[in-house]
């Protein structure tokens, strides 16, 4: 599984070797160019969404596809400077997928049947808003030890794949499934305010802001606004935040050089011992370590 919310600094091409088994790329917002082998595959959530989706209340316009690679081949993904992407990608291995059948005495879906008969054929998928909380939570999981963070995105995998082979739907069917099934609890429109709220808490201007500031810039009660993006996210506001000026600390230790107690004030610590604390229980390495990394 790989997953990412990043901006490429460079142009260029990242190759490597696509393994066999059935592959799950969900873009959630960005643009994406990839090959494998011959086949380009090119994804972009800058696009005009549906009378049917913007009525609907549809978060964004999440693009998604599902591959079969019966041998290895080569990937690549070229990389333009300033492009953004937040997507997940993780493969099944067909030995899993029929382990699975034997185990369950049951046919192999037709869908299924057909993605794994089939050598590098793209069958696109368009992601409901339960899929999209579910690729959100993977994205960003909490921070759980590192068993339970195992546990937590093998859930929600597994939970996304069975969304991905669902048989397909008519738009009707389709609203009437999320409004039986979605378990984040929340309307297609509750869960586009949260994937708001969550812009909105990317930036820094969130950090200066009480929740109940939050609450009422989102016109919400406080507790309400809390719950609905733990169902969307899997996550508090507090962590979700937390997490972030974690990340951006990071980067700027490995990347940019800077200081412990310059990293410390990104992140929002006064004292740099206790982000050394927090820095070491979320990344298991301390600030120093992370530095000197960087700097190889």
């Amino acid at each position: 599984m790989h997953a990412d919310d990043a901006t490429d600094e460079f142009d260029g091409t990242a190759s490597g070797r696509c393994a066999p088994g059935l592959h799950l790329v969900l873009l959630l917002e960005g643009n994406l160019d990839l090959s494998y082998g011959n086949r380009r595959v090119v994804l972009t959530t800058a696009c005009p969404r549906s009378a049917h989706e913007i009525s609907h209340g549809w978060p964004s316009c999440a693009q998604a596809f599902l591959m079969n690679a019966i041998e290895p081949e080569t990937f690549s993904r070229r990389i333009h400077r300033g492009n953004y992407a937040r997507r997940l990608s993780f493969v099944i291995s067909d030995q899993w997928l029929q382990h699975l059948q034997e185990a369950s005495c049951a046919a192999m879906p037709a869908r299924l049947r057909s993605l794994l008969s089939s050598h590098l054929l793209a069958q696109p998928w368009q992601p409901t808003p339960r899929a999209i909380a579910l690729a959100e939570q993977i994205v960003r999981p909490p921070a759980y030890e590192p068993i339970l963070q195992a546990i937590y995105l093998e859930s929600r995998m597994l939970d996304l794949l069975a969304e991905a082979l669902a048989p397909p739907r008519g738009s009707q069917s389709i609203i009437h499934n999320i409004a039986q099934t979605n378990t984040t609890g929340l309307s297609p429109r509750g869960y586009c305010r949260m994937a708001e709220l969550r812009a909105f808490l990317s930036g820094a201007a969130a950090n200066q802001l009480s929740l109940e500031d939050m609450a009422r810039q989102m016109g919400m009660n406080a507790n309400t606004m809390q719950r609905q993006f733990r169902s969307a996210y899997g996550t508090t506001i507090f962590d979700f935040l937390r997490e972030s000026a974690l990340q951006r600390a990071r980067l700027a230790l490995e990347r940019d050089a800077l200081s412990i107690k310059q990293a410390a004030a990104l992140a929002g610590y006064t004292s740099p011992a206790n982000f050394a604390t927090a820095y070491k229980r979320r990344f298991g390495v301390t600030p120093k370590l992370a530095q000197r990394s960087g700097q190889r």
